[in-house]
């Protein structure tokens, strides 16, 4: 269910009462896998294929690489790769990865986080970490991945997929997940304080 207006008012006037202002807009959104998925075909000459163990420290780079146009970015490292291929739940089976000869143009991290589900009652599948590298923005591949992943969660047999997105996205990335039937569910801030020198 969607934050009710007022319903962190407290919460926010605390914040600015002490300084902290609103600095960006994250919304997790949400959608159901019984929908129709709409038609989004790759790219000409782009293909994905499956993510195989000598190929995933290359996946990781890309992704790394694309993410670094993203507000708030750190770049990763060794200990990240091993806390994502170390996870419990990995299923790479679920991931989407478009390749263009012998670089990888686009990443879909897809998840299902198990004792989450159990825990709320859901079945849920979590799309993480959509990104495209530079050279393939702005041809509709991120479009065409994210369907794909909805597509895998519903042949997993779950019945709703969920993404966080920045609304301030520079890539349009709230308005291609609304086109894919995704809702925002709840909405968050990121809040900063200047201090006095």
């Amino acid at each position: 269910v969607d934050d009710l207006p007022g319903a962190r008012a407290a919460e926010r006037a605390l914040l600015a009462g002490s300084g902290f202002l609103p600095v960006r807009h994250f919304f997790l959104m949400r959608r159901p896998l019984g929908e129709v998925v709409p038609d989004a075909p790759l790219p000409d000459g782009l293909e994905i294929r499956p993510v195989t163990l000598e190929r995933r420290r290359t996946i990781f780079d890309a992704e790394d690489e694309a993410f670094r146009d993203h507000w708030g970015h750190r770049a990763m490292g060794d200990a990240d790769y091993a806390k994502t291929f170390g996870r419990d739940g990995l299923d790479t089976d679920l991931w989407v990865v478009a390749w263009d000869g012998d670089e990888v143009a686009g990443v879909v991290q897809n998840w299902v986080w198990a004792e989450e589900n159990q825990r709320m009652g859901v079945r849920r599948g979590w799309l993480e970490h959509i990104s495209v590298r530079r050279p393939w923005r702005r041809r509709g591949l991120a479009r065409a991945i994210t369907a794909e992943s909805l597509r895998r969660f519903r042949e997993a047999g779950l019945d709703e997929a969920m993404l966080g997105v920045d609304s301030e996205n520079p890539h349009g990335a709230l308005g291609l997940y609304e086109g894919l039937g995704f809702e925002v569910h709840t909405r968050a801030a990121a809040y900063r304080r200047i201090l006095a020198r």
